[in-house]
Formats: C-alpha cells, sequence, structure tokens
C-alpha cells in the first residue's frame, strides 16, 4: 500500500510539473501569431505521443521536429530567398523553444512510465489481495488460486512419496439462470448446503474448490478411482433436490468427471483440468 502511495505522489508531482512548465512557452509563443500557436500545438502533440508511446519515441520525434524547423529557420534567418511562408522567430528564441521541448517530452515520458508501474503495481495489489482472501468465508470454498497450489503440491507429493490422489470436478447447470430467478440471497444458500454437504463427504485432509462461478472440485487425498463412482453417486442424491429458503424444493441437475493421479503419471495440472471438463460434458447427473 505504501509503494501505491508513493506512486501516487509521485504521479502526482510529474502532472503539476508538466502543467508548470507548459505555461512557459505559451508567454512568449503568443507574440509570433499563427507561427506561434504553431509550433505550441506541435509541442503539446509531441507531449501526448511521449505520455502514450514513451520517452525515446518522444525524444525521435521532437529531435526530428527541432532539426526540421531549426534548419528552416536558419536558412531563412540567414539567405535572402523568399518563401510564401514568413518565419520571424529568432533562431535563439527557437532554441530556447526546443529545449523547454526536450525537458517537457522527457517529464511526460517519465510520467508514461510511473503511470505503467502503478497499474502493474496496483495489479499485483489486486492479486495479493485475490489470494490473500483464498476461501470464502460465507461458503467455505478455497478459491481458484489456492486450488492450483494444492492440486500441484499433491502432484508433487504423489510424484515423490507415492500413492494417488483424485480430483472431482462439479458444475451446476443453469446456475446463473438461476441467480436471475431467485436471487443472490438464494443462492448464497444454495452454495452453503452445496458445501455442507461436500465436507459431509469429505475427510479432514480433503479440500473442496470453487474455482469458477458455477464449477467446483473436491480433491480427495490418498485416494483411489476404485469408489469414486460411489461417492459421486451418494454426493449427487443429496444435492439433486435443493429446498429454498421459502421452504419449496426444486430439482438441480449438475456435470461432473474425475481423473485419478498416480506417480510419475506424464500430465500436467492444466492437462488434468481440461480433460476433466471435457469428460464433464456428456455426464449429466
Amino acid at each position: 500500500m505504501e509503494r501505491f502511495l508513493n506512486a501516487n505522489k509521485q504521479t502526482l508531482l510529474l502532472i503539476t510539473i508538466l502543467i508548470l512548465l507548459l505555461q512557459i512557452p505559451s508567454y512568449f509563443m503568443w507574440d509570433y501569431g499563427s507561427e506561434g500557436i504553431l509550433l505550441y500545438v506541435f509541442l503539446i502533440i509531441l507531449i501526448i505521443v511521449s505520455l502514450l508511446l514513451g520517452t525515446v519515441t518522444g525524444l525521435i520525434f521532437s529531435l526530428i521536429f527541432i532539426f526540421i524547423i531549426g534548419s528552416v529557420l536558419i536558412y531563412f534567418n540567414y539567405t535572402e530567398n523568399a518563401f510564401v511562408i514568413s518565419f520571424t522567430m529568432p533562431v535563439q528564441l527557437f532554441l530556447v523553444y526546443g529545449l523547454m521541448l526536450i525537458v517537457l517530452v522527457l517529464i511526460a515520458g517519465r510520467l508514461q512510465e510511473v503511470i505503467i508501474a502503478r497499474e502493474k503495481l496496483n495489479q499485483r495489489l489486486q492479486e495479493e489481495v485475490r489470494n490473500f482472501i483464498a476461501v470464502d468465508v460465507e461458503t467455505g470454498f478455497d478459491n481458484n488460486y489456492r486450488m492450483g497450489i494444492a492440486i500441484k503440491e499433491e502432484m508433487m507429493r504423489v510424484d515423490r512419496y507415492g500413492k494417488s490422489f483424485t480430483l472431482i470436478l462439479l458444475q451446476i447447470d443453469h446456475l446463473k439462470d438461476f441467480n436471475r430467478l431467485y436471487g443472490a440471497k438464494e443462492t448464497k444458500h444454495l452454495l452453503q448446503g452445496l458445501a455442507q454437504t461436500m465436507d459431509k463427504a469429505m475427510r479432514l485432509t480433503d479440500k473442496k474448490f470453487r474455482y469458477d462461478t458455477d464449477r467446483f472440485a473436491i480433491l480427495l487425498t490418498e485416494t483411489g478411482g476404485d469408489s469414486i463412482d460411489l461417492v459421486i453417486e451418494k454426493l449427487a442424491s443429496k444435492i439433486k433436490t435443493h429446498q429454498l429458503l421459502s421452504g419449496k424444493y426444486v430439482t438441480l441437475t449438475f456435470r461432473t468427471g474425475f481423473s485419478v493421479y498416480e506417480p510419475k503419471l506424464d500430465t500436467s495440472y492444466e492437462e488434468i483440468i481440461s480433460r476433466v471438463e471435457s469428460e464433464m460434458v456428456s455426464h449429466e447427473l
């Protein structure tokens, strides 16, 4: 949080300096009519380029601009050739303008870097908060982040010490429609009931997760696949019929699948999830 506040202070300081310094060229640019206004507009454009594309790009465009305009000014100040456009600004003043342009571009580029860094810091802080609040206190489900860590740790444990584990995935059909029809309070009641039912079917070493809006997982440690079908059927029989807070009953449908992980199995966490989710499509309870 302190890093985020420091980034905000630095951003505010750079914006303030940029705005104040922008006033300096405006004082002497207006004395040169359309020529001064045009140069000031180019200055603003180059600052915007630096804010969007960074310091290096801003400097490249600025130096090219200063070189072209400076060359034209020098040519018409030290030759007697006439030209359609009249340049009245002294070369010395244009050099001051060019110096101010480079300073403003550097500040704008630095401001862009600070803003990008602040956004990355903000994203990292949000991720840390999400990871810290790993368990939904109302339902008891761990989140997707904790699910990934737990399963990968279990995979390493099985690879090192043997035995196996089973991962059961469960999807509630039409959960969004249920929420729209009955409301958030009934949906929370449904999830609490599902969590309690899972707790009754689990041991202390097992874990349950809600890794998506309508998708849930149970990690059964040191468990093979021999009796998983029986576990799923027992679980389904208890959650198919749900009692609403009003006392009425509704029938729910689920899709489920499972995977048994054994030592040194040549697969990844992502492949396990993908394979079981594909299995869920055709396995309705």
